[in-house]
């Protein structure tokens, strides 16, 4: 059977939706091989795009390209099922698996910029009634689906991300500093705002470093928070890293922190548990799904309560994680060959 990919995520800067994307396309090609990667002209990941071995259709970009451009496409080419992992897809087109990562868009339209907002919360509910089937990253977001859009569970797959293959070989040898490591957008919901005024609150100030990673994609709201004098000298913010430079600040990080307000799954605190860092994290549903006994959990709301629990965490020793467990749980490949599985069986 042929499979193709809607790969428009290689057009877009790497967050948790583009890593689950590349990621699962990875383990389908090798799965796979004859599965064919799908992008529009403007690729930015031009040595994952020949990793997959991407074709470029069509003259279109964004979400022009995937209503019209894409389906166009596959239209002429048989109508082949198209797994779409990033959240959207051709919205006229009759044989979509689609993975929708979180249902942020509903919950918090403030929390993105109102045009994408708007777009999302007229798109998803047609494109969840319209697949033929539908992955989700956790057990929380695939009940959240089943409650506000009324979908019969046995059409959502739970498929959960994973450590990549470049992380899991790049951790080695690197001894561990006074890091207190965050990685996520500059979105609203990733509270970096409250983490910075509770280590700004805190003892660890003048001991530990504050980093943070992320960018500010121009489809999220503003946070207020100015990266250039964020407050403190020893607060360092960075724009975007190299995959080789974020695996190598996840290894020297001591303490791995994640204080999002709402989450689909939470790439981060699965690589800074992998990375042997302490982990602290919101209190959650999703959070305590995946990572209850794992991570160390505090209100996000509340800047004395992340201060105090930072700096509870600086003085424990815990028992070694059983990393290898979450590993086996919740894999890249695992998911991939679910995938798989289900477009070729025809659920």
């Amino acid at each position: 059977m042929k499979i193709f990919v809607n790969a428009r995520f290689l057009t877009q800067p790497v967050s948790g939706v583009q890593r689950y994307g590349i990621e699962c396309s990875r383990q389908i090609k090798k799965l796979h091989p004859d599965t064919v990667f799908l992008a529009p002209k403007n690729i930015l990941h031009h040595n994952i795009a020949d990793e997959l071995g991407a074709v470029i259709v069509g003259s279109n970009t964004g979400h022009l390209w995937e209503q019209a451009d894409l389906p166009f496409f596959l239209l002429r080419n048989g109508r082949p099922p198209l797994f779409n992992p990033a959240n959207t897809a051709p919205l006229l087109y009759g044989r979509n698996y689609l993975t929708l990562h979180d249902l942020a868009f509903y919950y918090h339209p403030e929390w993105n910029a109102k045009a994408f907002s708007t777009w999302y919360n007229i798109l998803i509910p047609r494109l969840v009634i319209g697949c033929r089937h539908l992955f989700t990253v956790s057990q929380t977001v695939k009940n959240e689906i089943i409650k506000y859009y009324k979908t019969a569970p046995s059409k959502i797959s739970v498929t959960y991300n994973g450590i990549s293959a470049q992380m899991q070989a790049g951790l080695e040898g690197i001894p561990k500093e006074k890091i207190i490591l965050a990685v996520g957008t500059f979105n609203k919901r990733k509270n970096h705002q409250n983490l910075i005024q509770a280590y700004l609150a805190s003892e660890l100030k003048d001991e530990y470093q504050l980093v943070i990673i992320g960018d500010q994609n121009k489809v999220f709201a503003e946070t207020g928070i100015d990266r250039d004098r964020p407050g403190n000298g020893n607060i360092k913010i960075y724009d975007r890293l190299t995959s080789e430079e974020l695996i190598n600040m996840y290894a020297k990080a001591a303490i791995v922190v994640s204080l999002s307000l709402y989450e689909g799954f939470g790439i981060p605190v699965m690589e800074g548990l992998y990375a042997g860092c302490k982990v602290v994290c919101s209190d959650i549903p999703v959070y305590r799904e995946l990572y209850q006994g794992h991570a160390t959990f505090c209100d996000p709301n509340d800047i004395p309560d992340i201060s105090a629990v930072l700096a509870q965490v600086v003085q424990t020793e815990f028992p070694p994680h059983n990393i290898e467990k979450l590993c086996e749980n919740y894999s890249y490949e695992r998911s991939a060959q679910f995938i798989l599985e289900t477009i070729k069986s025809g659920r």
